[in-house]
């Protein structure tokens, strides 16, 4: 049996005791070494009987994750456009018998309907098409389209305390799409931004901050998380003015 399809016990970061394949997704999931920066973000802001947002699930890491911090009174959506990925963290829900996570297979934007998703090999690397190429492009399929104000408002799924965003590129279309859900409820944002060019992701990150600051967020940016690496990856908590 593969990594790619084998399951074990988280042993690292605050996920420690959880089941989960991480399929694709690789070592550090698998240990629990994933992105420790956000980990630790996640601990300090979402609490038992939180609700939280995972916008870009892929395999359900932080998914996971914040079914165990929130507990049974919490709830948590997972936000994941490709289906094998869906797929993936419907598993590692039921290997960890959490009762408390929807899984909605949808791309966050700001508007409804359809678009045009596009694949990457790496599968945590597909993007909408109005966000620009995956370096590693391997196909593209028609994805559902939501906003998270119509999704609050409709009462079909519940307010958040704390909202994860790593969209690839899409970020500023998945904000705009949940402005009133954020101005009305203000839950803590934290968010990623990337890309090749250090030009290029120091203006997505400076456009991602800019805009939730129009909200009264105010954005930390945390450590990093791919030290050293030939990509440019950011990360940042966005607190709303009552912090």
């Amino acid at each position: 049996m593969t990594l790619r399809e084998q399951i074990t016990t988280i042993t690292h970061g605050v996920g420690a005791g959880l089941q989960f394949n991480a399929g694709p997704a690789g070592l550090a999931c698998a240990r629990g070494t994933y992105e420790m920066p956000l980990q630790r973000a996640l601990a300090q802001y979402l609490k038992p009987a939180g609700v939280f947002y995972d916008i870009g699930a892929n395999v359900g890491f932080f998914t996971a994750i914040a079914a165990k911090l929130v507990g049974p009174a919490g709830q948590v959506y997972a936000f994941e456009p490709v289906p094998e990925n869906a797929e993936r963290i419907h598993q590692n829900i039921q290997l960890n018998q959490f009762r408390n996570v929807g899984v909605l297979e949808k791309a966050v934007s700001n508007t409804n309907g359809q678009g045009i998703l596009l694949l990457a090999d790496h599968c945590g690397g597909a993007t909408l098409a109005t966000a620009g190429l995956p370096p590693d492009l391997r196909g593209k399929m028609t994805v559902d389209l939501v906003r998270i104000d119509d999704l609050v408002s409709q009462a079909r799924i519940k307010p958040p305390t704390v909202v994860k965003v790593d969209v690839e590129g899409a970020e500023i279309e998945a904000l705009e799409g949940m402005g009133q859900t954020l101005g009305q409820f203000q839950p803590v944002v934290i968010y990623e931004v990337d890309d090749a060019e250090l030009e290029a992701f120091q203006y997505k990150f400076r456009a991602v901050a800019e805009f939730l600051q129009t909200l009264n967020y105010q954005s930390i940016p945390l450590e990093a998380a791919y030290p050293g690496i030939p990509w440019h990856v950011g990360h940042a908590v966005a607190l709303p003015g009552k912090y």
